[in-house]
């Protein structure tokens, strides 16, 4: 778990992960400067339970390399990644031990819902297809379990781009990643919280209720995104180590993403209206989730906040 200014949600959290029903070698709890009472708050949990260990960055990291230092000091063979704000369900690692079998990384559904009250209803199943993935982090840090020996298999890492998007990356050309369908927490969105943060920077921000634009102007957002030099470094690093035998569409897509030419773009268009169905979300049918796959380039750029992270 990292933690930046936590204590409004902090304790709710806190208790429901040691509520859990799967034994916990260790919680690592990474406080990254908070000034709120977050620390005395995580010494007061840490005197009450013998496997929480406390750690105190000396300056401050930001939250993707954060995550980063506190999971690779876990001893366990297995690690997830926590949020600060969120509540787990008692059978969340239980589950996901149950399910991830030898894959490299286990993500799950979760609830979204504004509060917490029961019953939930707002659930979200991240897709793992790793051409979707290639367009859009949806593959969220809250709901991951991961194997020590993967993570610290991973030799480069790029913190302007987000941590959960660079594990899974590594998880696709690893091996693998499996889900759990049944949503094992709640997550928290409210202003404040880091990713909110990151989405309320920039000028490129999209229309309140968009119809047409994604479809015409996420052309012009995606020439924007191409002069951005995490959007070129992190699909050159792919294009570079995605195994083209193993995997030749994503890594055909991922040499495609950085090329500027109409007929490069107009290529990528056409793969991913032949392949609508990996590419694009929901559940499109048809002729219109061909149209829709074909602009997908566009309708991701329109808005991407992806890239958004500023050098920490």
């Amino acid at each position: 778990m990292c933690t930046y200014n936590g204590m409004a949600f902090l304790r709710e959290q806190l208790d429901s992960v040691i509520a859990g029903d799967y034994p916990l070698h260790e919680i690592i709890i990474q406080d990254d400067g908070s000034t709120d009472g977050t620390r005395e708050l995580l010494q007061d949990y840490a005197a009450r339970h013998d496997n929480i260990r406390l750690v105190f960055n000396e300056k401050c990291l930001g939250f993707c390399q954060n995550f980063h230092s506190a999971a690779l000091k876990a001893e366990g063979d297995y690690i997830a990644l926590c949020d600060q704000d969120d509540i787990w369900f008692p059978q969340k690692i239980r589950r996901q031990m149950e399910t991830i079998g030898e894959a490299d990384l286990c993500i799950s559904a979760y609830y979204t819902d504004p509060e917490y009250t029961e019953p939930l209803h707002i659930l979200v199943k991240p897709r793992t297809d790793f051409e979707h993935i290639l367009f859009y982090d949806c593959t969220p840090g809250h709901t991951m379990l991961m194997r020590r020996d993967f993570l610290h298999s991973i030799k480069h890492w790029d913190y302007m781009i987000y941590y959960d998007w660079w594990i899974s990356f590594h998880a696709l050309m690893g091996r693998g990643i499996r889900r759990v369908d049944e949503p094992l927490n709640w997550h928290r969105h409210y202003v404040g919280s880091a990713t909110t943060r990151v989405k309320q920077r920039g000028r490129w921000e999209p229309a309140d209720h968009p119809t047409w634009q994604p479809y015409l102007l996420g052309y012009f957002h995606r020439r924007h995104l191409q002069k951005r030099q995490n959007f070129n470094r992190l699909y050159r690093y792919l294009a570079d180590h995605i195994d083209a035998n193993r995997q030749p569409l994503p890594a055909q897509m991922a040499r495609l993403m950085t090329k500027k030419n109409i007929f490069s773009t107009l290529r990528l268009c056409a793969i991913c209206g032949r392949h609508y169905d990996r590419v694009y979300p929901g559940n499109p049918t048809g002729l219109k989730g061909r149209i829709r796959g074909f602009f997908y380039p566009f309708i991701s750029a329109y808005g991407c906040d992806l890239f958004k992270l500023e050098k920490q």
